[in-house]
């Protein structure tokens, strides 16, 4: 054989066990990051409904997704009789929509009823896994059927919001619903395969740059057509308004890579932007806060470690009785009053 052939010939290999390779590595990501269920992280830091029981209800909520139960909540401000509108939220990753009663409170404080649902394989919801990430668009888009069929928003305008994995969702989801009156979407990713790596560069640095050129091609492989889709799909609909919010110094969604730098770039008639240039992966609460409860994540953690379990169990009482949850986080001033606005706008 021909030196050139011999050369061809090892080329080949090489690039079939690189591509075999990167192939595995984003397997073994996906697998351990939606391969599993979600659930909220174990500490005692983050807001929990019986913070806001003196003003706050809820009423339970349930719809079916391929024979398996998505469960989650009505929530709404008791002191409200008449209700402003009804806003469908999808929550991010890495937890519950429990995560987001912060932006609940803000919502229902203002007069409007939020259904808050657990993802497939999420919390309350049921699933063996979280699947995908897209998995999370055709989830939705059966709880706004849902919603609709049974009229559960009793006439009310309809409104979409959601965060990071949660924002890809509500535009995404959007793409057959004229009818909903509003979209709010924060740190949304484009779509899995550079939300993949994305991921990957932030959880795997070192093997990052060796992987990256396959990343995206290696998810399309794994995940097929139906899972990796991209929410501009959503844009389908060019009719109901749309906010999207992004911070600048996001780690988790990066700006460059972010639905709100796309649509800045490709301005449509119904997408406002609203980019910042502090707020980290929630531009909702001040940075302040954000760094102060990674802070006492941490030092919850050291208290976990304990080994004497009389001793353990007395500094986490006492941790536990320091922490006041509600007064402890802050809303932005200005995100809070733009995605407020918004909803006043769209309602007219």
């Amino acid at each position: 054989m021909e030196p050139w052939g011999i050369a061809v010939i090892c080329l080949i290999i090489i690039i079939f066990f690189y591509a075999s390779f990167c192939l595995i590595c984003v397997a073994i990501a996906n697998e351990k990051l939606f391969g599993v269920r979600g659930e909220d992280p174990h500490n005692p830091i983050y807001l929990r409904y019986e913070d806001y029981e003196d003003w706050m209800e809820r009423k339970p909520y349930m719809c079916g997704y391929y024979g398996k139960a998505i469960n989650g909540y009505i929530y709404s401000d008791k002191n409200f009789k008449d209700y402003k509108g009804f806003i469908i939220l999808s929550h991010g990753f890495f937890g519950t929509h429990v995560q987001y009663l912060f932006d609940i409170a803000l919502l229902t404080k203002k007069g409007y009823q939020v259904l808050a649902y657990d993802q497939f394989g999420v919390g309350i919801s049921e699933g063996r896994s979280q699947q995908a990430l897209a998995t999370g668009i055709y989830v939705l888009e059966n709880v706004i059927a849902d919603v609709e069929k049974k009229d559960l928003n009793h006439g009310l305008n309809l409104y979409l919001y959601g965060h990071s994995w949660g924002g890809y969702c509500v535009v995404g989801a959007m793409r057959n619903h004229p009818e909903i009156k509003g979209v709010i979407a924060r740190s949304a990713p484009m779509g899995p395969g550079i939300a993949g790596k994305d991921l990957m560069k932030t959880f795997a640095p070192k093997l990052y740059p060796f992987i990256s050129p396959l990343i995206r091609f290696s998810s399309f492989l794994i995940l097929g057509f139906r899972y990796s889709i991209k929410a501009k799909r959503g844009f389908k609909n060019k009719t109901s308004p749309v906010l999207l919010i992004q911070a600048k110094n996001d780690p988790m969604v990066p700006y460059c890579h972010s639905l709100a730098k796309y649509y800045e770039d490709h301005s449509r008639e119904n997408v406002q932007v609203s980019v910042t240039d502090k707020g980290l992966h929630n531009s909702l609460l001040i940075e302040e806060d954000q760094n102060k409860y990674r802070t006492w994540v941490r030092e919850y953690k050291e208290i976990e470690k304990i080994a004497d379990e009389k001793e353990k169990t007395r500094m986490e009482e006492k941790f536990i009785a320091s922490l006041d949850r509600v007064h402890s986080y802050h809303y932005d001033e200005d995100v809070s009053k733009e995605i407020i606005d918004f909803l006043e706008e769209t309602k007219k």
